[in-house]
């Protein structure tokens, strides 16, 4: 016969399920205040159920079981936003998540167990739904909430947060290219409402050379170039700047924080080089910015690139590695057409 759940062992887990309201998320919500965890649980279970008609060959209801109990374990830990999330708190949230079913009987105990080992693999498509939509409902609400309470971080995680887990399906790679376009458009909205605080500018007479000559001097590939050099390179190429207006930037004056060069045929292949941004505002989205430009007059031809560390970044607009050199430790990148 099987054990029935005691009154007393009922309420205690709900009591524990509660916490999930008191426990606040990084994200704010449209009103500016921090969601709690039992928030964000709601809704993305209304997003599985959203999405159950896409994966006709899916069991959605394990879906939405474990999207229901997903983030158990933070009733007990609490939120870790995942770009501070370390191994150590992760192996802290699976010891509390096995403290918090062991107050089930057996029956539940052994079901929500099975749930979190598959949730844990990764390796079903139920559980790779339930990844990616975790990750998606997290950037929806950060949309959604008011610019002014994102991160600098955040900026680019808009961009490439939850990519990986998308790519388990086209629909959930679609849904995150949507997500990842409105996010692009408050970061562009951003600057407009700011007064154009930031713009760009193409051509050489733009060009702030002793500024573009000091990001390329901090850089390791472009460190011992001459300001003479510079100068020739930029008149033979198509230089890309992106400017601080002087409602922000110090001094009082237009300040050059980004640089890149583009050489084109226009009409078959672009070749880009020397992308950089200056160090203090690096990880506030000016790098795509000044991609999201580049790419909008250049990415419906073949392109080539090489880097050393931003290879992940360059996928996003469709390059992909085509070699490396170990003396170097460079990585070739190429984009087909279209």
């Amino acid at each position: 016969m099987r054990q029935r759940m005691e009154p007393r062992t009922l309420l205690d887990f709900m009591g524990m399920a509660e916490r999930l309201k008191c426990n606040m998320r990084h994200s704010r919500t449209a009103e500016n205040r921090r969601e709690s965890v039992a928030e964000h649980t709601y809704r993305l279970c209304v997003f599985a159920w959203l999405v159950k008609e896409e994966f006709p060959d899916c069991d959605m209801d394990k879906v939405m079981r474990m999207s229901l109990f997903r983030d158990l374990g933070e009733a007990v830990t609490g939120d870790i936003p995942a770009f501070v999330k370390t191994d150590s708190d992760r192996e802290v949230e699976e010891s509390a998540i096995s403290n918090v079913t062991v107050m089930l009987p057996e029956r539940e105990r052994k079901e929500l167990d099975a749930l979190f080992d598959e949730l844990e693999k990764a390796e079903t498509m139920e559980a790779k739904i339930v990844h990616a939509l975790d990750k998606m409902e997290a950037l929806i609400q950060h949309n959604e909430a008011d610019i002014a309470t994102w991160l600098p971080l955040e900026y680019d995680l808009q961009m490439t947060y939850g990519e990986k887990e998308c790519k388990a399906d086209p629909y959930l790679a679609k849904l995150r290219e949507v997500i990842r376009q409105i996010s692009a458009d408050k970061i562009a909205s951003e600057g407009e409402e700011r007064g154009q605080s930031y713009y760009i500018r193409k051509g050489v007479e733009n060009m702030h050379l002793e500024e573009v000559a000091a990001l390329l001097h901090r850089t390791d590939w472009a460190k011992d170039r001459t300001e003479e050099l510079i100068r020739k390179s930029m008149e033979n190429a198509c230089p890309y700047g992106l400017f601080l207006s002087d409602c922000i930037s110090e001094g009082g004056k237009d300040r050059q924080i980004g640089f890149a060069r583009v050489l084109t045929d226009g009409v078959t292949t672009f070749y880009l080089m020397d992308l950089v941004i200056e160090e203090a505002y690096r990880g506030q989205g000016f790098g795509t910015i000044m991609m999201n430009q580049i790419m909008k007059e250049n990415g419906h031809l073949y392109g080539m690139l090489h880097t050393q560390t931003a290879k992940a970044f360059y996928e996003r607009y469709g390059f992909r590695e085509i070699g490396n050199t170990k003396k170097t430790e460079e990585i070739y990148m190429e984009k087909p057409c279209g």
